[in-house]
Parts: structure tokens; sequence; C-alpha cells
């Protein structure tokens, strides 16, 4: 598949990194030749420094031949004018990333058609509701619907209380988990992730993924020893898009929400916005500061500012309290191992969020695609085609290479959580964790 992806900033480099671990034929274009220097040394891409509104930077990109053109800069009126042209040169499906919330919504429809822009992403809003998810899953560090929001990944660490301490995977699938109902798809042990098998020792501090049902959610996280009181009193610093948009959200489920801004002008506007916010003005960066607004004795705390180093910083003095959860949203990656280190409950990133949306669009014959932040895991939904290698094939004799089956949701609309009898049938919808460098495998064993 050829893909093109205008703009190498989080969004587009994370997209880059995934589709070009799978084979596709990526093309990255950039007009930051530092960026684009870079990108072309960390990835196997093609990389093209130049401004893709020209025609001829397009025609280098081999625009006619593109499959799916993502335009994912920073300025929406250059994403809709890269997909303008890109459906000129026939390109059948574009992805255009537009943060203008008029642009958005009903307002911008005509201009959006007249764009042809197909699909539309906006990762300060993605993050903003992968927060939200967090608080409905209190305790979790990450919470992911699937097939339609029957089922669901959540993501926790296996706390000293834990029943499932110290106990081998199979013997937990076998007595605990036939009962419950949940499949443990990925483990992280060390700073590494591994796709776990039955003879896999769980260990308290180890974090998993788990797939489950919605209605199990809560249970689940019991089970792991992680869950948590709804949230009562949050404080949510920084007043940008994510910010505004969580404190705008918990407001309406009242709760009692302190929003720090550091910005006066800003902090006044949302003051206006946000009736039911306390809004406060102030720099993170300051303990003493943090300390007088009782940041310690927050429910929930969600660092959402533009500053990395701050938000994980400040997450890491609200965590010392008793009983604080921490949410620091982070775009450089490079940060990510201070988070757990740090006390830090969970890190969310927009370049996930968004890139979740991208490759369900441009994979064929997968449903939901949840990608995480720091492995290359992933959970996918694939369909058995009839006449498929799957089709009709027992579990249990599938050779599917460094996969996890996790459920079946047949055709009548019936959920299974995989266990060794279950059979494939046509037309299911199978959610697997996989690391890109298997989805080759797994696709042809799925396809007829």
């Amino acid at each position: 598949m050829h893909v093109i992806i205008v703009g190498a900033g989080e969004v587009g480099w994370f997209l880059a990194q995934r589709l070009g671990a799978e084979g596709n034929d990526v093309v990255v274009v950039e007009r930051d030749e530092a960026i684009a220097a870079a990108i072309g040394a960390e990835l196997d891409v093609q990389v093209l420094t130049g401004d893709a509104t020209t025609p001829s930077v397009l025609r280098g990109a081999r625009v006619e031949r593109a499959d799916l053109f993502a335009a994912v800069t920073q300025h929406d009126e250059v994403n809709l004018l890269c997909s303008f042209l890109a459906k000129q040169a026939g390109v059948e499906q574009t992805i255009v990333r537009i943060q203008d919330p008029e642009l958005r919504g009903p307002e911008g429809h005509a201009l959006r058609a007249a764009m042809g822009a197909d699909v539309i992403i906006d990762p300060d809003a993605d993050t903003a509701d992968a927060i939200l998810g967090l608080v409905d899953a209190a305790g979790a560090d990450e919470v992911y619907p699937v097939s339609g929001g029957d089922l669901e990944m959540i993501g926790a660490v296996i706390g000293e209380a834990s029943p499932l301490a110290g106990q081998l995977l199979g013997d937990v699938t076998r007595t605990i988990g036939a009962d419950l109902g949940f499949v443990i798809g990925a483990l992280t042990h060390d700073g590494r992730t591994l796709l776990p098998g039955g003879d896999q020792l769980l260990e308290a501090g180890d974090h998993v993924r788990v797939l489950t049902t919605t209605s199990a959610q809560h249970r689940t996280l019991e089970l792991l020893d992680a869950s948590l009181a709804a949230p009562h009193r949050a404080m949510v610093l920084g007043g940008g898009a994510i910010g505004a948009r969580v404190a705008e959200m918990l407001q309406a489920r009242r709760t009692d929400v302190v929003l720090v801004e550091n910005d006066v002008a800003r902090a006044g506007q949302l003051s206006e916005r946000l009736h039911r916010v306390t809004i406060v003005q102030g720099d993170i960066q300051d303990v003493d500061f943090l300390d007088q607004e009782s940041i310690t004795e927050m429910d929930l705390v969600v660092a959402a500012t533009g500053n990395d180093s701050a938000n994980v910083l400040a997450c890491a003095f609200a965590a010392t309290g008793p009983r604080t959860f921490t949410i620091a949203v982070l775009h450089r990656l490079s940060l990510l191992p201070l988070v757990r280190r740090f006390g830090v409950d969970a890190a969310l990133s927009p370049r996930t969020a968004s890139a979740n949306a991208v490759l369900h669009e441009i994979r064929e014959g997968t449903g939901s695609v949840s990608t995480f932040l720091e492995s290359d895991i992933e959970v996918d939904e694939m369909v058995v085609e009839p006449g498929s290698p799957a089709d009709g094939t027992p579990v249990a004799n599938l050779d599917l290479g460094e996969v996890v089956l996790g459920a079946i949701v047949h055709a009548d609309g019936r959920g299974e959580l995989i266990g060794g009898p279950s059979v494939l049938q046509a037309g299911d919808n199978v959610v697997v964790f996989v690391r890109p460098t298997s989805l080759p495998l797994v696709r042809k064993a799925f396809s007829a």
C-alpha cells in the first residue's frame, strides 16, 4: 500500500513508524529540513523535504499512486488544501487533521466536503476523550473500547494485594479467568513488554493489558488490586485545548474542578467560559504554589500543559498525596521512562489517540486499532473470511506466530473470550494482541 503522510510532527512520525514497520510504501513530506533529516535517519521510509501544497512535491511523492493520503500538520488550512490536491490527483481516501472547533463542526461541513476530507482527526480532542475514559475506569491507566464497545482493553498495574500476584498465567486462566471473563494479552515486566504464555509468572508491579467485558471492568480492576473510587475533586493543569476540554467534561459530571493556567489572558477567557470551574492563575512548576492549592489532596490530577517536563514533575509532586491518581500528557516520548519512576499513574499522548483512528482506516479487514506508547504491541480486530485457513478451525490449531487471541465477536453479535476449545467461523470478528511484524501472517490466516 502506498501511503503519503504530510507533516512529521508527533502524529505523522508515529504513523510513519507504524506503517513502515508493516512493510507499506510510506512517503513523508515535511517542510522543516532538520525534522525531515531526523525522520529519514531513524525510519525506513522515503522522506521529501518541501511544501506538500506544491504540485511538484506531490508528484515526487507519487500522489497518483497513493492509496491513502494523511495530512496531519499543525495547520488546518494546509491540511485541507492538501486533501483537495490529493483528491484532484485521484486519491480515494484522505485523512485530515483539523483542530478548529468551527471547522470540525456543522459550520465547516461545506468546506470539508469541498476539500474532499474523508476522515477528520483532532489529536487534542482525542486525548481529552481518552483522559475521560480513564476517569470512568478509575484505577486503569489505559482504556480502549473494542468491537463497538461491548469489550474493552484495560491496562493496569498488578497490586500487592491482587490474588493474581505470584501465580502462573496458565493457572489464572484455568481458574479465576474462566469465572470472571478476561484475557491477559500483554505484560510489561522490568521495562520489557511481551505477549505472555501460560508459563508466565505474574508479579506485583507488572503492568498488564487485559481484554474484558464492559460489565466486568470494575471486577477485573478489583482483582488486579487497581480499582479506585470515582473522583470528586480534580485539578487540571493547563488551560489549552486538552485541559479546557477535560475540565469542561468533568464539570458536566458535577466533579469539583480546579483549573490552573499560567497565562493571565487565557485564564480570563476560561473564567468566562467555564462557569462551574474554579480558575486559578499560576505556574505549575512552582511547588509552593501547588502546595498552596492543595494538589496532594485531590482525587485526580491531570497535567496537560505544553511543557512535558512540567507535566511529569507536577504529577510526581501530586502523587505524594495519599489517594491522588495522576495523568500526564506527553509529547516527547523520551520522558516516558520517568513516568512510573516518579510515581505518575498514567501517561497519554496525542499521537496514539489519533494514530488509532488513522490505522483503523488504512487497514483493510481490521476494525478498531489500539496502539501504545512504550511498546509496538497493539490490539487489532480481524474478520474471518469464508474459505480462509481460520474458517472452521479450532483456535488451538492455528499457528500465528507471536500473537495472543483475545476474543471472538460472532456474526450474530455473541461475544466469546477465547479459550482452547473455541472454533472460528466465517464472519467472526477476532480481537488479537499482535506486533506489526506479525500482522501479515495473521491477515493471511484470516483471508481467503
